[in-house]
C-alpha cells in the first residue's frame, strides 16, 4: 500500500477526558505522507486501529431483601386475691333468773 523510501510525518494531539460513565474523546490527527516520486502529498484514506483502551465502571446496586421477623406478644394476667377482714358484730342476749329467798314465811312471825 505503501511505497518503500517515504517520509512519514506524524503529529499527534490527543486528550482524552472521562469520568466513570461518559468519555469524551477529542483527537486531532494530523497524517502527511510524501512520497519520492514529486513531492505530492498523499491523504491516508483508511483508518488506523489503535490498541483497545479498557475502561472498568464499578457500580453499587442496593437490592432490598425483606426478611419477617416474627414477633409474639404473650399477655399473662396475674390475679391476686387479697383477703380482708372486717369485723361483722352481731349481738344476743340471753336472760337468766335468780331466786334469792331470804327465808321462807314459816321464818317470819
Amino acid at each position: 500500500m505503501f511505497e518503500s523510501g517515504m517520509n512519514n510525518n506524524v503529529d499527534f494531539d490527543s486528550t482524552v477526558i472521562g469520568n466513570n460513565n461518559v468519555v469524551d474523546n477529542e483527537m486531532n490527527v494530523d497524517i502527511n505522507m510524501m512520497n519520492n516520486n514529486g513531492g505530492q502529498m498523499m491523504q491516508m484514506n483508511s483508518p488506523i486501529s489503535e490498541a483497545v483502551q479498557e475502561k472498568c465502571i464499578h457500580k453499587t446496586i442496593v437490592h432490598e431483601v425483606p426478611h419477617v421477623c416474627p414477633i409474639h406478644t404473650r399477655i399473662i394476667n396475674h390475679h391476686v386475691y387479697k383477703h380482708t377482714y372486717r369485723p361483722r358484730y352481731t349481738c344476743s342476749e340471753e336472760n337468766t333468773v335468780s331466786n334469792v329467798q331470804c327465808g321462807s314465811c314459816c321464818n317470819f312471825r
